[in-house]
């Protein structure tokens, strides 16, 4: 019988192509791949579907992995992985074939598409949190942690409250991934002031375009900026909106126990900006 272990040793490009032929049929090579959503609730969470969500996420996923390699913490079979607002377990399936499924844990505030993460057979222990609760993790238990477009979301107390559980449960060397909105994003909203929207999204945005011109000094000084335009159903604007974080807020508030390794803040590699910051 066919088994993960049988491509612990493929590459990162070679899985990329199975995970992508696993949309179109979930066996692949003899393996049972987990099934993926409808392509809408798959744009709903992470803004793309199928082989273009899934080519988005390989891109920072290799990131990180080569930054762990790169600092000392590599990401191996029994490195504790967790994937922080998994959604429906998109980063899950990259990290499935470097680490044991025992080793990986996602994590969402919301309860609908972790049970739909879980029927689809997305590996590891999926489980649901509070906006402001904790991880059920032991103190310093865990390798390398991934959150895309997460703390691009999160008010300044949500961010603080997680940044806060992430040092408590990682362990010295471990590797944190995230992105964050930066300087372009407020002025991107700043400029919508005055326009005909050009979908939802932008109509959403543009309610705050003229208070995003007005922040911008604030973030210029390294303050975290949050616009509370809210996210829907488990993602109230007390919770939820968009986020604009300077890397010196990182590095003020993250800090001493976590260094800034990576940061890219380039749209033709990343929409949001791409952080790779390590435990010390």
């Amino acid at each position: 019988m066919t088994t993960i272990e049988d491509f612990r040793k493929c590459s990162d490009s070679e899985w990329l192509e199975m995970l992508v032929a696993s949309v179109r049929s979930p066996m692949v090579s003899g393996l049972t791949f987990p099934s993926f959503p409808s392509v809408d609730l798959q744009s709903q969470f992470v803004g793309s579907a199928n082989e273009n969500a899934l080519r988005e996420a390989h891109s920072f996923y290799t990131l990180m992995k080569q930054t762990a390699q790169q600092y000392g913490k590599p990401i191996g079979r029994d490195s504790a992985f967790l994937d922080f607002g998994t959604g429906w377990g998109r980063f899950l399936r990259f990290a499935w074939k470097d680490v044991t499924e025992d080793h990986l844990y996602g994590v969402d505030i919301d309860p609908d598409v972790i049970a739909l993460a879980q029927s689809n057979g997305v590996p590891g222990k999926l489980s649901t949190i509070e906006p402001l609760g904790a991880l059920n993790m032991p103190d310093a238990s865990v390798d390398a942690i991934l959150a895309y477009s997460v703390f691009t979301h999160l008010p300044e107390r949500v961010h603080l409250h997680w940044m806060a559980e992430f040092k408590r449960v990682t362990r010295s060397g471990a590797i944190v991934a995230l992105t964050v909105e930066p300087r372009r994003f407020l002025e991107f909203v700043a400029s919508l002031e005055g326009k005909v929207p050009e979908s939802g999204w932008h109509a959403g945005l543009q309610r705050f375009s003229a208070e995003a011109k007005n922040r911008l000094a604030e973030f210029d000084v390294g303050q975290l900026v949050y616009l509370p335009t809210g996210g829907g159903d488990h993602r109230g604007a007390e919770i939820y909106g968009d986020a604009i974080c300077p890397i010196q807020y990182l590095q003020d508030k993250w800090g001493p126990e976590f260094v800034v390794r990576v940061h890219i803040d380039d749209p033709s590699r990343f929409w949001q900006a791409a952080v790779v910051l390590q435990r010390l």
